[in-house]
């Protein structure tokens, strides 16, 4: 993969690999080819690819576009969950600005209600110095578990170490399993689909524009969002052959900068056809940065970890031309369930998180409101509460 730094820029390493990124009002092109840069992305080409992998790809972005016949639900007696009735977890999430961990948070909720377990919520606002604090509080208050989400095990690992010492077993939701901090009986990662939403949006520019889409990518640097923005960009690497994408690092804890950033960026380099902040909650300020470069007529946006309002925007024909989200409800009740199953010592079994791809064309097909958004049913049948009860013996 050929790399062009276009101005200044760290070199670092993530997980063991390198990758050039800009820094917070730079950027970084990642030539996505062996050859020559491609064409530019028109925004207004119809979906198709020019040779003979195109079928491929096409049948690809069309089962994303589908809801699974059925959810994952594990089969495996949780345990003997009753015996946790009257006990509080504490979910603490990255920041409360994320859309999906709203939604995740309250699936959390709703599932430990059901077996008689309380919820207490604390927002760690993207800050090392508020996750710790939360975590902590959870320890002092003696808290049955814990989980977080999408934060890596080093952004409050004193906390954390403190947490298990005092027995209490942690759930790092959404994130990878760190060599230096395997999963142990007081410590277990719960599964997401942050990297195939990004692949599959990939999937969708390749195709929209043959192949030779050129890319501004948003990519979010808390938490665990920078490994998994790592892995997509190197899976892309064979999703986009003649392509290019312009790498912008933003972060929630500087929102201000986003719109400046983004507009320099598409000022920057003219030929880019296609915009794509990493996650919904930088959705907004990306788009402001569109607007400032006089840019929004002839860009295509996309968008991963879509929830309601994203979606709703996408129906609306608003930037957006495709949005993926992974089945945050149900990501909830696994959650519950991993907890559970570490407070009973009973043997966790494999979980996978579904996610689906939503573009302009399929949209209204898809009920867009807050009641279906809580059922689960955009990704499947939502039945899968049932099928938790049943395995937790709460029906």
């Amino acid at each position: 993969m050929h790399i062009t730094p276009i101005t200044s820029t760290n070199r670092r390493s993530r997980r063991g690999r390198a990758l050039v990124t800009a820094g917070a009002i730079g950027a970084a092109v990642i030539l996505l080819s062996a050859c020559s840069g491609g064409a530019t992305a028109d925004p207004s080409a119809s979906p198709g690819a020019s040779d003979g992998s195109g079928s491929d790809l096409e049948a690809a972005v069309a089962a994303l576009l589908e809801p699974r016949d059925e959810y994952p639900v594990p089969t495996e007696p949780t345990g003997d969950v009753a015996s946790l009735a009257g006990t509080t977890v504490y979910y603490v999430p990255l920041t409360q600005q994320s859309p999906q961990f709203n939604v995740t948070g309250e699936a959390v909720t709703e599932a430990f209600a059901a077996v008689d377990v309380d919820v207490q919520i604390c927002n760690g606002n993207a800050t090392p110095t508020e996750i710790d604090s939360c975590i902590t509080q959870a320890t002092q208050a003696d808290a049955a578990a814990i989980i977080t989400d999408a934060i890596p095990y080093g952004m409050a690992s004193n906390a954390l170490d403190a947490a298990q010492a005092a027995g209490i077993p942690v759930v790092l939701n959404n994130n990878y399993e760190m060599p230096e901090h395997p999963a142990s009986e007081t410590l277990q990662y719960g599964p997401d689909a942050a990297v195939d939403q990004l692949v599959g949006l990939f999937q969708w520019i390749a195709l929209d524009s043959g192949g030779t889409g050129k890319v501004l990518f948003n990519e979010a640097t808390d938490g665990s969002a920078a490994l998994t923005a790592e892995e997509a960009l190197e899976q892309a690497n064979g999703v986009l052959p003649d392509g290019e994408i312009i790498v912008n690092e933003i972060s929630s804890s500087n929102f201000p900068l986003i719109p400046s950033s983004t507009s320099s960026a598409l000022l920057q380099h003219p030929e880019i056809g296609y915009v794509f902040p990493q996650f919904a909650n930088h959705l907004q300020p990306t788009q402001g940065g569109v607007e400032q470069a006089g840019r929004l007529a002839d860009t295509k946006g996309a968008v991963s970890a879509a929830q309601l309002g994203a979606l709703q925007q996408l129906e609306a024909d608003n930037f957006l031309y495709a949005a993926a989200g992974q089945a945050s409800v149900f990501q909830g009740w696994v959650a519950a369930d991993i907890a559970m199953r570490m407070q009973l010592g009973t043997e966790l079994p494999e979980y996978e998180i579904p996610f689906r791809l939503f573009t302009r064309d399929t949209i209204g097909d898809v009920e867009l409101s807050a009641e279906a958004e809580a059922s689960g049913e955009w990704f499947g049948p939502a039945t899968f509460r049932d099928d938790f009860l049943a395995i937790w013996g709460a029906e």
